[in-house]
């Protein structure tokens, strides 16, 4: 069960039938304190579901962990599509929204946890979708510049490994249509004089570059996007602009002061 912190007569239940042998998909909304309920299960595959929940910013934003992993909706319901993002296909047995961060957090069965920024999925709506190119809000990011020490890798593959998330800012769009040209972003300072240039993907749907907070193009040889190789840019707000098939975009990315 899960309380909507929209509407205080909304919230959603999933039932697990995995005991009873029952695969089926069991998912129900009401929005009149549990007096009706709807299905909205739509197209989730035949997998019992453990979890629910909806996201504290987007009201049609709606997340599902199952037993073969997790499932989002971007209209309430009516359609679902599978997150990868290197995520394995792995039973997903709890999962919130931090509050803050707006990093997704899983808890599975049997290989830990992982977590990830849903910061753009927060503002995809079929609307965005439907248009032939959209910038998304460049959620804030603190420079780390962490780099581990020694032999972490002393039992080879026998645990799964998945890549950590870069230092960057991430820059994420999303097209209606491929193009064969590629992405051009521009980052300039808050008075417009350019510091960086990158090279981003141009797929149809979702995109993302990530910016390494330094100033420079990428070095020779990269495999576009990251940035310079010169010290870390000071906290701040820089300008991020996008163009791609005739479109141009700009976004505010805000450096944050690291934490000491």
């Amino acid at each position: 069960m899960f309380a909507s912190p929209h509407d205080a007569g909304t919230a959603l239940v999933a039932k697990s039938g995995f005991r009873n042998d029952d695969f089926r998909p069991f998912l129900y909304r009401t929005t009149d304190f549990g007096k009706t309920w709807t299905s909205i299960s739509a197209n989730l595959v035949a997998s019992p579901i453990n979890v629910v929940v909806q996201d504290r910013r987007n009201p049609n934003l709606l997340i599902v962990g199952n037993d073969l992993g997790v499932w989002v909706s971007i209209d309430a319901g009516a359609a679902w599509t599978r997150l990868k993002a290197n995520l394995p296909t792995v039973p997903v047995h709890d999962l919130t929204i931090h509050p803050r961060e707006n990093d997704l957090v899983l808890g599975t069965y049997g290989r830990g946890i992982f977590l990830g920024d849903i910061t753009h999925l927060q503002e995809l709506s079929t609307s965005v979708l439907a248009k032939p190119f959209h910038l998304f809000a460049v959620e804030p990011r603190a420079a780390y510049n962490f780099r581990a020490q020694g032999n972490f890798h002393l039992f080879g593959n026998a645990y799964i490994e998945v890549p950590n998330e870069p230092d960057a800012l991430i820059v994420n769009y999303a097209l209606r249509a491929r193009d064969a040209a590629g992405a051009r972003v521009t980052i300039a300072d808050i008075k417009g004089t350019e510091i960086a240039q990158l090279k981003g993907p141009a797929e149809a749907g979702l995109n993302r570059v990530p910016w390494n907070m330094r100033a420079g193009a990428a070095p020779a040889g990269g495999r576009g996007g990251r940035g310079g190789v010169g010290p870390t840019l000071p906290a701040g707000e820089y300008r991020i602009t996008v163009e791609v098939t005739g479109h141009k975009e700009t976004a505010v990315g805000r450096i944050r002061e690291r934490l000491r």
